[in-house]
């Protein structure tokens, strides 16, 4: 087994001229795949890069989307991806804090890059093309195609960092978690068993590469063994998904939570197209038990739960085939996110960090070796997190006496709307610039297709003609479309405790 993320990309060449990408009509193989990434990544050295440079990676899904990530591992630099939805100040805020030198972005996020205060200052702004489509930006096809495909002569060692994913935390601006190769490539042995990731299968991507978890979760895992990646962003519906599932014979898929019902039913109708599937994925955001057992019905024991996040690159905890059967060991079979996968270990503590026992709700803390490093630059933050080489999640769980463990709750604020992390202090943090806004509190309400939405409650300026719709695009301006409130209430006070804090869950509980 390599050793760091560029050996897993060099390795990439032995399975030749099988399909690595698809994405609409067009195909990539493996060998080009290594081929462009390593041109690419020669002229990141040349461009006067070097091993531990950080380059940010802001490009929309598409047939060139993972060379930029694979071209800086090759070449020893650290690869920042960035969420092709988020506007100006929220990439120059990541560009700023990890001290890029470097950005890769597609054509599509062009608008947003010429509006950045810090792209003027890199060494280095490559525009990768279009995301999708036979259109492609000369200049860049010209760096991936000709010369040596030979990958830069760098040393690469294990505990190097090769990624930062970026994470948003209590003080309303997104935190990066640092991610060395060696944890990368424990997440990646465990996340092959825990997606059931078949040999020279096909994996339909219904997520981003601009998401960490999913780059180790499903995209490395599925190349590594000469698996294909059929990028079905950015026009995903169902219809199209099992279209390209019956057509390539899909092996592994993974469904955000606002899709499980449209899934469930589809798979109900057409079985031809999930035939070969050996392992369907929901995670990331809450389901129904109601909605998980029509998925269970439509699709059998393939379908799967894991718990995970950013901070733990790999699936620590996961459900196997005989979890959703009457046969379950589980007391609640269609609740649990599964027992831990080793040699993790997902287990809660009480407020002393003591473990407790079955039954007894806790803070769910995390042991694995594929855990994160740290946050960049932040030794308070990382501090908080890891504690005597565990993760405390801030979710609150508990295990039953089999070994499954639940989510009941979470210790944050945190608002996962159709799998998206939502994190209230960024919102207030923006809604706080409006000249008419005294003050706000950001929650997460139910959400019948998205899980939760977020629901912003506002004290406007004694005598302004603030209006809902305001604040909506207020927020829709500066933030990715998915953060802006779907609610918003307008108030006179915000109710708060003796010590003036904003109680939070009393507006849950007013507004559900």
């Amino acid at each position: 087994m390599p050793d760091t993320l560029r050996e897993v990309v060099l390795l990439g060449r032995r399975f030749g001229d099988r399909v690595a990408v698809r994405a609409g009509s067009g195909e990539r193989s493996h060998s080009d795949l290594v081929d462009r990434a390593s041109r690419l990544a020669r002229h990141l050295a040349r461009s006067g890069l070097v091993p531990g440079d950080r380059v940010v990676a802001m490009v929309e899904d598409g047939l060139r989307s993972l060379e930029p990530h694979l071209a800086a591992a090759l070449a020893g630099l650290v690869v920042v991806p960035v969420n092709a939805r988020f506007r100006t100040e929220e990439l120059d805020h990541i560009l700023r804090d990890c001290g890029a030198r470097a950005l890769a972005h597609s054509s599509g996020v062009g608008a947003t890059v010429a509006r950045s205060e810090v792209v003027g200052e890199l060494d280095l702004v490559l525009d990768t093309g279009p995301g999708d489509g036979a259109a492609t930006n000369p200049a860049y096809e010209a760096l991936v195609t000709q010369g040596s495909s030979d990958a830069p002569d760098v040393l690469v060692e294990p505990d190097d960092v090769a990624m930062i994913g970026y994470t948003s935390g209590t003080t309303g601006h997104p935190k990066g978690a640092v991610m060395t190769h060696r944890a990368g490539l424990e997440a990646l042995r465990a996340n092959l068993v825990a997606f059931r990731v078949v040999p020279y299968g096909a994996c339909a991507f219904s997520g981003s590469v601009s998401f960490t978890a999913l780059l180790w979760g499903f995209v490395y895992p599925h190349l590594h063994l000469g698996c294909s990646i059929d990028m079905l962003q950015p026009d995903l519906t169902v219809e199209r998904w099992f279209d390209r599932m019956e057509e390539h014979g899909s092996t592994f898929t993974f469904v955000p939570t606002p899709y499980l019902d449209d899934f469930a039913a589809e798979a109900s109708r057409r079985p031809a197209a999930t035939a070969r599937l050996a392992g369907v994925c929901h995670s990331a955001s809450p389901a129904t038990a109601g909605q998980r057992e029509a998925m269970v019905a439509a699709l059998g024991p393939v379908y799967l739960e894991s718990y995970g996040m950013t901070e733990t690159l790999a699936a620590v905890t996961v459900t196997t085939s005989l979890d959703p059967g009457p046969g379950s060991q589980a007391e609640s079979p269609h609740l649990t996110i599964g027992r831990p996968l080793p040699p993790a270990d997902v287990y809660p503590v009480d407020a002393a960090g003591r473990r407790v026992g079955p039954g007894e709700v806790g803070e769910l803390v995390v042991e694995s070796p594929s855990l994160f490093a740290g946050y960049w630059e932040r030794p308070e933050a990382t501090a908080a997190a890891l504690r005597e080489g565990r993760l405390h999640t801030g979710d609150l769980g508990h295990v039953d006496p089999h070994g499954f463990v639940y989510v009941d709750g979470r210790e944050a604020d945190l608002i996962i709307s159709g799998g998206m992390n939502v994190y209230p202090a960024e919102v207030e943090r923006v809604l706080h610039t409006h000249p008419d806004i005294v003050e706000s509190a950001v929650v997460g309400v139910p959400h019948p297709r998205w899980g939760e939405s977020v629901c912003a409650v506002v004290v406007p300026r004694e005598g302004s003609a603030l209006t809902a719709d305001e604040v909506v695009d207020h927020v829709r301006s500066r933030l990715a479309g998915y953060k802006k409130p779907t609610r918003v209430e307008l108030v006179h006070a915000l109710p708060r405790n003796a010590n003036l804090k904003v109680l939070k869950g009393v507006l849950r509980s007013r507004l559900s």
